[in-house]
């Protein structure tokens, strides 16, 4: 009865985490291509959507995360081998609880979060949990269950991430716009094959290392060979992308449009054919525990591809349709805009404090750089009169956003790193609005209180994702069946006040 029951709680709980999940990390792949309006809403979720059915179509399916690589699974198995099936659904129960409250919280107050970050935290204090109250160790015990070693890297890397996206996108975005200016008239037909092909061959090295790693139509003699010969895909992308733009150098905004909308596209394929595997491992967990005999949860299983499949359709409907999921880009959108915009923060000490101190800061840059430089570079740089009917985001600025996403998410991939993608997205954002100059002295500050907030908010849910998942959990373990409907109560609960709770804001631009 109890597994019966946790089964069937498990496809619905599934279905929306899903649906909160995609309205959070639709910020990943949308903002950009909607803060730059580089096409139509419904062209931009149709190309985001198809990558995401390709993205899990193309999936290994292998779901490391959620299986070993936060808590080892011989801690929940009995003198025989075999897997205690109420530890195992109680655990996973308890992850899949606190990550659809979790997300849809930050959902309704359009904020984005990391559902890698939630996910793991989630999965650690849930385990912690069911061995506290099931191997009798006490606390010690209990935690002797958790990889350190691999949790501690995921969120040392996250940490890293935030600063490297923000430091290197407003660095790579002030010298763009040095060698393009706001001119790309006249600019573009000179120069145009440079940026094109960079951001482009940074592109394909996104899609074959983050995109297509482990994917089920590349085996890996494929993935090597293609590999050692790197440096030659990458020239040609580069060279047959440059050519490109010199042909259509009168068309800049044509060019630089079909980077935004390739990198829209390669962002919703890596997200569905890595992160979504993440994203339903406790579910499909749960049913290969039961469902698979003798299934070894320290080994390499697969997740069946019609799985994929469903739940890609799941989160590529969810996508068109979430209101929530329009409200969390829009928050990324007004603090990235360019010009004075209303801002959904208001201004904090520390904000004002960090401003005060940029403002500092480069000062003493300025009186350290030569006058003639000093002045080429502010013809260059310094952002032309506002146009009310602009988009919030220029082209330009929209292409080097998910560019220096792009590569940095593929070469922390390459080399195994453990990575946010949502944060590196965020930062690259917040960090190329700095270096293209669009914050103004009247908003700055509530624009850094913003970002602060968005960072806070990733705190609070490793705290509240391990909190949530380990009550939810030891509700499951101590009370058996009788806690199942206990749990879907609560969910349903918190669901229904927080839908109680959103009201939909007019979308900026």
């Amino acid at each position: 009865m109890f597994e019966t029951i946790a089964l069937l709680l498990i496809i619905v709980l599934a279905t929306f985490d899903l649906w909160v999940g995609v309205a959070n990390d639709a910020v990943n792949f949308l903002n950009s291509a909607f803060g730059s309006r580089v096409a139509r809403r419904r062209v931009i979720v149709i190309i985001a959507a198809a990558g995401i059915l390709f993205g899990a179509l193309t999936s290994s399916g292998l779901m490391e995360v959620a299986r070993r690589g936060v808590f080892d699974p011989s801690h929940f198995v009995d003198a025989q081998g075999a897997i205690i099936l109420t530890s195992i659904l109680a655990l996973y129960l308890g992850v899949m609880a606190a990550d659809v409250l979790l997300l849809d919280f930050f959902n309704t107050f359009g904020l984005p979060t990391s559902t890698t970050v939630s996910i793991v935290s989630e999965l650690l204090g849930a385990s912690i949990a069911v061995a506290f109250w099931t191997n009798g160790g006490g606390i010690g015990g209990a935690l002797g269950v958790i990889n350190s070693g691999p949790v501690l890297g995921i969120y040392s890397a996250i940490s890293l991430s935030v600063v490297t996206a923000f430091v290197g996108a407003a660095v790579v975005m002030f010298l763009v716009r040095v060698v393009y200016g706001h001119d790309l008239g006249a600019s573009f037909p000179r120069w145009g094959w440079l940026w094109t092909g960079i951001a482009f061959a940074a592109m394909a090295y996104f899609v074959l290392f983050k995109g297509l790693q482990g994917a089920a139509i590349l085996d890996d003699e494929t993935m090597s060979m293609l590999r050692d010969r790197i440096v030659l895909i990458l020239g040609g992308v580069f060279a047959l992308a440059g050519g490109l733009a010199v042909v259509w150098r009168r068309h800049p905004a044509k060019v630089i449009g079909a980077i935004v909308l390739t990198g829209t596209g390669a962002l919703s394929i890596a997200f569905a054919g890595n992160d979504l595997v993440n994203f339903i491992g406790p579910s499909v967990a749960a049913f290969q525990a039961v469902l698979v005999e003798g299934v070894d949860l320290s080994g390499r299983v697969g997740t069946p591809p019609w799985a994929l499949l469903l739940a890609g359709a799941i989160m590529a409907t969810a996508l068109a349709r979430s209101q929530k999921a329009r409200r969390v880009t829009d928050t990324e959108i007004r603090l990235a805009a360019q010009g004075h915009t209303r801002q959904r923060f208001r201004t904090s000490r520390l904000g004002a404090e960090l401003v005060t101190l940029g403002y500092a800061c480069l000062g003493a840059v300025r009186r350290l750089t030569p006058g003639s430089i000093r002045s080429r570079v502010e013809d260059r740089t310094a952002p032309p009169p506002l146009d009310p009917s602009a988009p919030p985001y220029d082209l330009l600025r929209a292409s080097v956003n998910l560019t220096v996403a792009a590569l940095l998410i593929s070469i922390g991939t390459a080399n195994g790193l453990p990575l946010s993608t949502t944060y590196i997205t965020f930062m690259a954002a917040m960090g190329a609005s700095l270096g293209d100059r669009t914050w103004r002295a009247a908003d700055a500050e509530q624009r850094v209180t913003g970002i602060l907030v968005v960072l806070g908010g990733w705190l609070l849910t490793g705290l509240v994702a391990a909190a949530g998942a380990f009550v939810m959990a030891s509700l499951i373990v101590l009370t058996g069946t009788a806690g199942l409907p206990i749990v879907a109560v609560l969910v349903a609960f918190g669901v229904w006040r927080l839908g109680r709770i959103h009201r939909p804001e007019p979308e900026h631009g």
